[in-house]
């Protein structure tokens, strides 16, 4: 263990304790202050944030832009509060911070026996939904990248399997997926960022195609799961609600290549659906748009 990642550890286990230690509104006060002046400094990452804007909202005004990016800034600083205070949260707490929309399209595909697919996009508490779903009586793993420090690893690996939910490390993760829906579980994805190194195609995202991973495709072709949007929002200060929509319909021609692809291209689209009825709790700040051959440069140099 290097001393570096126990000194991020300690810090971690501070920050959380303080933030625990404080009201909730004192908390989230301190926290959108520093998210907004973040914001208004900017850098990289908020570039970043509003060459998206620009590109999906071309109809806005740019203060208007701006204004959702500074949100979406909130809105990340205040789920990292609530990461932290529910740590500490009983499962009947964990119910009662969030409320869910649509479970019985969830019932139904449970009951077809084939699993089901949950197509989730960087937007609001979605650990919140991870957590809540096991103790509604839902098989459900979520797919997680390793963090590089083992100790907050296995901090975050604890809390979201607390509950009952498993979690698949994301390298070479396919054989568990398919396992799991074999097994008539639930799977959580998200596929709404720029990957390297795997296999891609490009469609459209607010009207401007983009690379995006055909591994939700893939795994709904080869098992018949059903593919189910679900996002979550905040819609009180502390209060979430967990929509899960009607199945995607993606109409199979037989040709492999064809269908993955107009897959791909159906999850994209509910994607962009879902962001725009709250911009503001999106996750903006990435470079979704590289190497995009609708863009006459490279958006992000």
């Amino acid at each position: 263990m290097k001393p570096r990642q126990l000194l991020e550890f300690q810090a971690l286990r501070l920050t959380s304790a303080l933030i625990r230690g404080l009201p909730l509104p004192a908390a989230q006060r301190l926290a959108a202050a520093a998210a907004q002046r973040l914001f208004k400094r900017g850098g990289e990452r908020v570039g970043y944030a509003l060459v998206n804007l620009r590109i999906a909202f071309p109809e806005l005004s740019e203060e208007a832009r701006r204004e959702i990016g500074c949100q979406s800034y909130v809105h990340f600083a205040w789920n990292l509060i609530d990461n932290a205070r529910l740590q500490r949260w009983s499962n009947e707490e964990v119910l009662k911070h969030i409320r869910f929309d649509g479970l019985e399209h969830l019932r139904a595909a449970r009951e077809e026996g084939r699993g089901a697919l949950l197509l989730i996009p960087h937007m609001g508490n979605f650990d919140l939904g991870a957590m809540a779903l096991p103790l509604l009586g839902f098989d459900v793993a979520g797919v997680a990248r390793p963090m590089r420090n083992p100790l907050i690893w296995r901090q975050v690996h604890e809390q979201r399997t607390r509950t009952g939910g498993a979690l698949i490390q994301k390298r070479q993760a396919a054989p568990q997926i398919l396992r799991a829906l074999r097994g008539g579980h639930v799977v959580g994805l998200l596929n709404d960022q720029y990957v390297r190194g795997t296999r891609q195609v490009f469609v459209p995202f607010f009207g401007v195609r983009c690379l995006t991973a055909v591994g939700v495709a893939l795994f709904a072709l080869r098992t018949g799961a059903p593919v189910l949007p679900t996002y979550v929002v905040r819609d009180a200060p502390d209060h979430h609600v967990c929509t899960i929509c009607p199945p995607l319909n993606v109409p199979r021609s037989g040709d492999s290549r064809h269908d993955i692809e107009a897959a791909t291209s159906v999850h994209s689209r509910a994607y962009e659906d879902i962001i725009r009825r709250h911009p503001e709790q999106y996750m903006w700040a990435t470079r979704r748009y590289r190497r995009s051959p609708d863009l006459p440069t490279a958006p992000y140099a």
